[in-house]
Order: structure tokens, then sequence, then C-alpha cells
């Protein structure tokens, strides 16, 4: 059996959240899909504010070395066997720096970089833009909760 009022409250405030969120990237000038990245990422690593600690390092970490690969890449102005060597040097620092508690969520390095790749190297997308979404994602769950106590007549918890 579905359990639909288990997830009414949420669902109404990502929906409107979505629309607001397009409405107001689209006044900033921005791309919204970074931010809604970042929202994926902040339910990815458990939808509270320990998530957001734990990827907001890593999303600023990941587009810094995407940017210092191709910095990297023009000044040396590599192709062929010379690039790759430096996309392994990428890959190796974004996996190795998850031995740090900082920035232990991997996976989120990787978004953050891909990311900068994607918006046509632009840091100030890849990391600001990106690190909306994680707010974003805090007040959904908090506008979501406040929606199931009306709803539901729920206390907030």
């Amino acid at each position: 059996m579905f359990q639909i009022k288990k997830n009414l409250g949420i669902s109404i405030s990502v929906g409107l959240l979505s629309g607001l969120w397009v409405l107001i990237a689209e006044k900033l000038g921005v791309p919204a899909w970074p931010g809604f990245i970042g929202w994926s990422i902040f339910f990815f690593t458990g939808g509270d504010l320990k998530a957001c600690k734990l990827s907001f390092p890593c999303l600023v970490l990941g587009p810094v070395l995407a940017y210092l690969t191709v910095l990297t890449q023009t000044t040396l102005e590599t192709s062929g066997i010379t690039s790759a060597i430096v996309v392994v040097g990428l890959g190796f620092a974004m996996t190795i720096a998850q031995s740090f508690p900082i920035f232990q969520v991997a996976s989120a390095t990787f978004i953050g970089a891909n990311i900068y790749f994607a918006s046509g190297n632009n840091l100030f997308h890849a990391i600001v833009v990106t690190s909306i979404g994680l707010i974003i994602g805090l007040i959904s769950v908090k506008f979501g909760a406040f929606l199931d106590t009306i709803i539901l007549k729920k206390e907030v918890v």
C-alpha cells in the first residue's frame, strides 16, 4: 500500500521550490541545473545540515581541481598522452582527497568537477550555483516538515 501522506509535505515543498528556483536563477542570469544537482547531492548525502557540511567542501574541491587541470593543460599546451597524464592527476587528486575527513564524499568531488566542465569551465556556476542547491535542500526539508504540521496535524521535529 502506498503511503502518499508520508511524503506529501516534502513533495509539495520540493515542487514549489523547484519552480521558484527556476525563476530566481533566470532573474540572476545563472543556469538552474547546477542548483538542482547540488540539491540532489544534499539528499544523497543525508538530507540534513550534516549533508551540507559533508558535501560543500567537496563541491568546492572538485571544480578547483578541474580548474587547475584546465590551467595546467592550457599553460603546458598539452595534447594526447600529456593531456591524459594531467587528467590522471585530476582523478588521483579527487580520489585521494577522500582520505581527509573534510573531503570524504568523493562522488560530490567528482560531480563538482563535472559541473565545472559541463558549465563551460565556469567556477562560479560550479561552486556557487551548485552550493545554492544545498541551501535549497535545507529549506525544502524544513518547509516540507512545516507543511506536514498543517496537512497531517503533526508536530515538527
